[in-house]
């Protein structure tokens, strides 16, 4: 008897030390990185590449891993049932082996274990790989069995559900993620966020507008063109014909001056260029695609009617995704500028959801679907502004300062304290 007491505790020990196997290996699977195994796959790591291959296959891995635990924690508390039955009797031996083992397997076999998986899901992971392999080829006719159960009922409850395994928004915590774990620089995050963001956007919010166009009446002179082209510093004019809403083509600075210093007489419809047109509502990928396309360095951006919006260059497109992109003719301007009495000054053109991320703002823009900050005041104000106009919004005071060709040019922003409501009230 005594023999099979002692055979009966060695198997205890041994079904707690598999219960906190299978418990370990739940949490370093569910946790592990796939991305890290891919990395340490790269550098050589066999038992890496076999992980990735495990965790291909969720559903039976998980099903082996909860097979496993369920009949390694039944079978050690029947046993413990009779071993303290045998020593202690009926009466006493079942509520303390209920005791003893639902102690000994919430520690031992599920908290211990899990908190270290946690802290080391990779390494454990990679380290656990043959145990767990030889554990799918033992257990594969009952994981079978539940993976055709499991998958009738996810047809049933979930359909086709064809939904990506994680949204743009659950992508973007996640590089926050990784960069506070010092595994990527602020610059790197912000370029993969631009570049998730890339084609959300419309090419309306990089648009330069109309009335900031350069253009010239397919009439102009040379030497007008010429003067256009040094005044401006600008490398493409587009040409229009009678208006701005009849752009008939572009002509680039370097045909010009190829033409000009040629010395003959020549016209401007020896050197223009054809243009290309695209809605206000394409995104910015598919303008940056049809710029490949077309091998064209500036697209001219229509609305409904075919009016022309405004144009959009190559340098736009890239500027939003890697930011801002200087040449030595560039004015160098900052959409944001603090002034000496804790003020600050920004541009019309400024974006007003930038602006709030910037001066850590939490503004109610009230419907307000456009971008720039001037077209906020606008559609505050509900009419054109003019200069000196005010424009609470919560606890922020919008004064204008300029205003040319009914454009807000420049706005003073104070942070006070928080008004009744929002008003207009001029100056």
């Amino acid at each position: 008897m005594a023999q099979v007491l002692i055979t009966v505790s060695l198997l205890l020990v041994l079904l707690i030390f598999l219960s906190a196997f299978f418990s370990a290996s739940e949490t370093a699977y569910t946790s592990v990185s796939r991305i890290k195994l891919k990395s340490m796959a790269k550098d050589g790591n066999r038992k890496a590449v076999k992980v990735l291959r495990m965790t291909e296959n969720y559903d039976r891995l998980i099903s082996t891993i909860l097979i496993g635990n369920n009949t390694v924690n039944i079978t050690a508390s029947t046993l413990s049932a009779w071993l303290f039955t045998v020593l202690f009797g009926a009466a006493l031996g079942v509520p303390l082996a209920t005791l003893v083992m639902t102690l000994v397997i919430l520690t031992i076999g599920e908290i211990i274990p899990k908190s270290l998986a946690r802290a080391n899901a990779e390494r454990l992971s990679v380290s656990l790989s043959g145990s767990m392999g030889v554990a799918l080829k033992v257990f594969v006719p009952l994981t079978w069995l539940f993976e055709k159960l499991t998958s009738s009922l996810a047809k049933r409850f979930n359909g086709d559900d064809d939904s990506p395994s994680f949204t743009e928004r659950e992508l973007a915590t996640i590089v926050d993620e990784i960069e506070g774990e010092g595994e990527l620089e602020k610059t790197e995050r912000d370029l993969i966020k631009s570049a998730m963001e890339f084609d959300d956007k419309t090419v309306d919010t990089v648009v330069i507008p109309r009335v900031d166009i350069v253009a010239e009446d397919k009439s102009v002179s040379m030497e007008e063109l010429k003067e256009t082209f040094l005044a401006s510093g600008y490398s493409r004019v587009p040409i229009y014909d009678g208006d701005i809403d009849n752009i008939i083509g572009v002509v680039y600075a370097k045909d010009f001056y190829n033409k000009h210093f040629q010395g003959s007489d020549f016209k401007i419809s020896d050197i223009i260029r054809p243009v290309k047109f695209i809605p206000e509502s394409t995104t910015l990928a598919h303008a940056l695609a049809e710029i490949q396309r077309s091998i064209v360095q500036m697209l001219v951006v229509v609305d409904s009617y075919g009016g022309t919006v405004g144009i959009v260059s190559l340098e736009d497109l890239l500027e939003e995704l890697v930011g801002e992109i200087w040449d030595e003719s560039d004015e160098i301007r900052h959409t944001v500028v603090k002034e000496s009495d804790g003020s600050y000054m920004i541009t019309g053109d400024a974006n007003i959801l930038d602006i709030m991320e910037e001066l850590d703002l939490d503004l109610d823009l009230d419907g307000y679907d456009e971008h720039s900050a001037g077209g906020f005041m606008q559609y505050k104000l509900n009419r054109v502004p003019i200069k000196g106009d005010k424009v609470w919004v919560g606890n922020a005071l919008f004064k204008i300062r300029s205003v040319r060709n009914h454009r807000v040019r420049l706005i003073q922003l104070q942070i006070t304290e928080e008004p009744e409501k929002d008003y207009m009230d001029p100056e």
